[in-house]
């Protein structure tokens, strides 16, 4: 009986177990569905606390909370590794069902309580750190009386009972150059505000446009589509969740009811304030704030900052007196913009008869005219005239056309010079690049225009704008009515006979009327832009336009352009750029004057007739994704293109894929779009794996885009999207000069060495690109490591690597081979000398840049930002060595962008690495 009972008891133990075994091996596919069902309702958990999450903090001054941020994370691992499971499962393994049925229980049960935690968060944003906002750049600040009245408003911002400062003053005097300097204090010296709000308003007055502009401050957003009512009472939420506000409107012209915006009214309950600058105290009057007038110079300041702007060296000429300087400078009138500017353009001259040909062209421009403004523009235009050169003033000019406070791209504007006939002394179109940026150059060192953005921008002060539109409403004659918001187009009567340029970009009007046909035989340029609401031009509008040069109707809705365009034979751009609705374009055939045609983005199917006689196109942008047919031959005639964009879509243009090959070597610039790895490579192959001096190749299956944004520090581009670029019938090729390499959502590459040049089947890293400066992967499923130690020689040049949301890599440097893994038993050194940026997001199974004991050496290192990588253990950065053995930060190290938890768990080969590398350290949320 013992021996019975000692059975059953054994029975007792292993039965329950094997029950369990044979359970979960014959009902594995059950449980797999009660997960996916489970996972269902997690993920559906995680939409709607991601939809609150982006209302609540779209509102302003919130960031999801610890507690929510780790929940995030856990339900992201929890996905990979029910993935994994299922993975396991698909494989079929008979042995391991019942371990796979206990792991898919187990995960059921863990996503429940998950689902559970989700339901039960108290909150799920907590208050955003502040950031006060943005620190502008300006001028110093010229005169005592300027400082006087800057530290008056900084007392009525920091007391509590002035709650509205308006400053005024004539135009020129220097109220921005004070409110930049407030806006940088409040940044810098106090915390009494959680936010500076920037906003220019210009004019005229657009509440619609001053909505979308306060909200952009913010870094949210306003829907289009909606009325100006329901858009002010969004952006009155978002600025009371922002409390404690400043909001400086910068150059108001009318004053208008804050309520009807959106602006909640500022108050001593509610901590707010707001600054405006206007050049009427009117205007301050009607918005009820206290005025602040900002007044001239003296005559001491005057000259100080007339010296300061010609430079002190005019002082030490023998043959110069003092007299004759202060002379000049108070015919300036003691205004500072002004003061800028007559110095700037009298710089260098050292001549007393310079000078008194200066003071007397100054009093000759002012004795005519009477009343204050006048006088401010007869003082700019005085600057104007001493550039002397006739094509440097129409330059200047032509900048006058672009709306109020726009930032003007440089080379648009430039191609436009060219177009028009003012750099058309050299033939060869870099040397006109050139000419036109020395140009701009001089514009801006004498002060008649601004460098804007990053330096790809210039933009012109409201005043001397102003002074410009002065000049041509007499001669040269211009008719602007840029981003007015018109919705009727302008009457015949305003098309005068001698209008040379106009400008009617950006306005809301639907169409021209069906009898218009302006007689203006002179004028060269229309700009039309923008106008995303004209959809008809009639045929008879440019009949009496014969010497138009430039013609703008980019993004417009145009759906056929007017054969009346055929016989402008004096055109020389034809700008036609996102015009999406565009199915036909006219006989180019007598445009033999044409240099600039861009056809990107519309809807042509055909190249347009008579393109084979265009011999003097200079740029040809032709990036179109429904067109099918390019004859052969029309680009070898084309002796004089210098920038090509096209689109290879269609298998009937391979033939000019070829012929687009055999133009790379003379044309500077040229941007490819090819859907078909055989078209891209045949590409690749036919210019000897070389291709133009610049050049910006993109593979994609995602359809063509109009444009590719690329890194303007680097000349030579390859974008590879949603692609199998690994096929063993035809691998894909690559430039071998390529500097920027960008794969995105490439599913059959598992490392770069994968894309490596092959000779009978051999890797061969000398035909790879030694040029290589970014290297950039996204949603590459595949990924495992980005290169092996053996291509490291090939990437000596790399400044910026960036890898996104690939889920399987581990590492960025893979060990191939048992002889390397020896290597880094002994700390194999990785160098990269010019790598600068390190960017590493949402790679939930990176571990380290190099496994085992290799180590990353780059002093150049200048930006790491890591995020989204839970199982990070070793960035395995080798620091650069003190004289007394310390470690010491890369020398031009500037942040460290991560979540603090993963920076405390990090692990350093180097002790007080850490402790090192702490003060450059931003944690981040996510």
């Amino acid at each position: 009986m013992d021996f019975v009972g000692t059975i059953l008891e054994f029975f007792k133990c292993v039965g329950p177990p094997i029950r369990q075994y044979v359970r979960r091996h014959g009902k594995l596919s059950e449980i797999m569905r009660n997960l996916e069902r489970a996972l269902q309702e997690l993920n559906s958990k995680k939409a709607d606390i991601e939809a609150t999450l982006k209302a609540e903090c779209d509102l302003g001054n919130k960031q999801p909370s610890n507690e929510v941020n780790d929940w995030w994370e856990n339900v992201e691992r929890i996905n990979n590794e029910a993935h994994s499971i299922e993975e396991e499962v698909k494989k079929g393994k008979y042995f391991s069902r019942a371990r796979l049925g206990k792991h898919a229980e187990e995960k059921i049960q863990e996503v429940k309580e998950y689902y559970q935690k989700g339901c039960s968060f108290p909150s799920l944003v907590i208050d955003e750190p502040p950031s006060r906002g943005l620190t502008l750049t300006t001028a110093t600040l010229a005169g005592e009386k300027t400082k006087k009245v800057v530290e008056r408003i900084w007392e009525d911002l920091m007391g509590d009972k002035v709650t509205k400062i308006g400053v005024w003053g004539m135009g020129g005097i220097g109220k921005t150059t004070i409110m930049k300097e407030i806006n940088n204090r409040l940044q810098k010296e106090t915390n009494k505000f959680n936010v500076v709000i920037w906003v220019t308003v210009s004019q005229p007055l657009d509440l619609i446009k001053l909505q979308t502009d306060i909200a952009t401050a913010l870094k949210q957003s306003l829907p289009e589509n909606e009325d100006k009512v329901r858009r002010a009472g969004r952006l009155s939420e978002m600025l009371k969740a922002k409390a404690k506000f400043v909001l400086i409107l910068d150059d108001m012209w009318e004053a208008f009811p804050l309520e009807e915006v959106g602006i909640p009214e500022p108050s001593e309950e509610n901590g707010c304030k707001l600054l405006i600058t206007t050049r009427s105290h009117r205007v301050c009057r009607s918005m009820k704030c206290k005025q602040v007038a900002v007044e001239l110079l003296s005559k001491q300041e005057a000259f100080n900052l007339f010296i300061d702007g010609v430079g002190s060296s005019i002082l030490q000429v023998p043959a110069m007196n003092k007299e004759i300087i202060n002379e000049v400078v108070e015919e300036c009138g003691c205004l500072p913009l002004a003061i800028v500017t007559v110095a700037a353009s009298m710089s260098g001259e050292e001549e007393i008869y310079e000078w008194k040909n200066a003071l007397n062209e100054l009093r000759g421009r002012l004795r005519s005219l009477n009343d204050v403004d006048t006088k401010v523009f007869g003082r700019l235009e005085f600057s104007y005239h001493r550039l002397k050169d006739e094509k440097l003033q129409q330059c200047f000019l032509y900048c006058a056309l672009y709306p109020e406070d726009f930032a003007i791209p440089k080379d648009e504007l430039i191609d436009h010079w060219i177009a028009e006939g003012f750099i058309e002394e050299v033939k060869d179109v870099q040397v006109k690049y050139n000419r036109g940026h020395t140009i701009l150059n001089r514009l801006v060192n004498c002060c008649l225009l601004e460098s804007a953005e990053d330096g790809s921008y210039v933009k012109m002060h409201d005043v001397i704008r102003d002074m410009a539109l002065r000049i041509t409403s007499e001669s040269p004659l211009f008719m602007v009515k840029a981003r007015e918001r018109l919705r009727e187009f302008p009457g015949q009567q305003e098309w005068k006979a001698n209008l040379e340029r106009v400008s009617l970009m950006e306005n809301d009007f639907e169409e021209i009327p069906s009898n218009m046909s302006p007689h203006c035989g002179i004028l060269s340029t229309l700009l039309l832009q923008c106008n995303e609401h004209l959809q008809r031009i009639p045929e008879c509008f440019f009949v009496h336009m014969h010497g138009l040069k430039v013609l703008n109707l980019s993004r417009t809705n145009i759906e056929v352009l007017p054969s009346s365009v055929s016989d402008l034979m004096n055109l020389r751009s034809l700008l036609l750029r996102w015009c999406e609705n565009l199915e036909r374009v006219p006989s180019l055939a007598k445009l033999l004057a044409l240099q600039y045609l861009d056809l990107e983005v519309t809807s042509i199917e055909e190249v347009p007739e008579g393109m084979e006689m265009l011999e003097n196109l200079s740029h040809l942008y032709l990036s179109s994704p429904p067109l099918k047919k390019f004859p052969t031959g029309i680009l070898p005639r084309l002796r004089n293109l210098y920038k090509l964009k096209l689109s290879f879509g269609n298998e009937g243009l391979r033939e000019t894929v070829e012929e687009a090959a055999r133009l790379s070597d003379r044309l500077d610039t040229f941007e490819g779009h090819f859907s078909t790895l055989k078209d891209f490579n045949i590409y690749v192959k036919s210019t000897d794996g070389r291709g133009s001096k610049n050049y910006c190749l993109l593979l994609s299956t995602y359809g063509m885009g109009g444009f590719l944004i690329t890194d303007l520090k680097v000349d030579k581009s390859v974008f590879l999207e949603g692609c199998k670029i690994c096929e063993r019938e035809e691998p894909i090729v690559l430039p071998e000069d390529v500097q920027c390499l960008d794969m995105y959502w490439v599913d059959d590459v598992a490392s770069l060495n994968d894309v490596l040049p092959r000779e009978q089947g051999l890797v061969n890293i000398g035909k790879f690109s030694h040029d290589l400066k970014v290297l950039s992967f996204g949603r590459c499923p595949n990924l495992k490591s980005l290169f092996s130690l053996r291509l490291l020689p090939a990437l000596q040049n790399l400044e910026d690597l960036e890898v996104i949301e690939c889920d399987s890599i581990e590492e960025i440097v893979a060990v191939e081979d048992e002889e390397t893994e020896k290597e880094l038993a002994t700390n194999t050194i990785i160098t990269l000398p010019r790598l600068k940026k390190l960017h590493f997001y949402n790679l939930r199974e990176f571990k380290s840049f190099c496994s085992n004991n290799g180590v990353l050496v780059c002093n150049s290192l200048q930006e790491i930002e890591v995020r989204g990588c839970p199982k990070l253990k070793r960035l395995s950065l080798s620091l650069p060595l003190l004289d007394n053995g310390q470690p010491s930060p890369p020398p031009a190290l500037k942040v460290i962008e991560i979540k603090k938890e993963l920076w405390e768990s990090l692990e350093w080969d180097q002790p007080n690495a850490k402790d090192v590398l702490n003060p450059y350290c931003k944690f981040v949320v996510l």
